[in-house]
């Protein structure tokens, strides 16, 4: 009489494999996770764009507190910081930074939206304080 089942040697290959396609999976798996949540801090960036706009409509200069812009100074899920770096009469610049576990995004680091001269720009820096703009901003 036979028996239907697998053998010890079979388990263990397929559990080989398995653990072969997790390592070389999961990191390109988290730096798509990493790079997704990047679009809360445009979100958010763009959000405080409006909210400078509609403060300066009645004022004669940029907010450079958020609470002037009645904004928290996180972002939903609280994964980056956010900050006003400048602002004055005719420009500012936006700021969100990366907490927590998106840290580990390290291309990355800093995103930034910049009004000047009447028009936006956008940025990131890396890890290592290096512009990213591309990687940060896809077009």
């Amino acid at each position: 009489m036979r028996t239907r089942g697998f053998s010890l040697i079979e388990i263990v290959i397929v559990l080989a494999i398995l653990a072969v396609l997790a390592v070389l999976t999961l990191p390109s798996f988290r730096d798509h996770v990493l790079k997704g949540r990047r679009a809360e801090a445009r979100e958010a960036l763009l959000a405080l764009q409006l909210a400078q706009e509609r403060f300066r409509s009645s004022h004669p200069r940029y907010a450079d507190r958020l609470e002037d812009l009645a904004q928290s100074p996180l972002t939903r899920s609280s994964l980056y910081r956010l900050r006003i770096a400048q602002a004055d009469a005719t420009r500012y610049t936006l700021e969100a930074i990366a907490q927590g576990s998106q840290t580990g995004d390290r291309r990355c680091q800093v995103l930034t939206l910049r009004l000047e001269a009447g028009a936006i720009h956008t940025s990131g820096r890396d890890a290592g304080g290096a512009e990213q703009a591309d990687a940060c901003w896809p077009r």
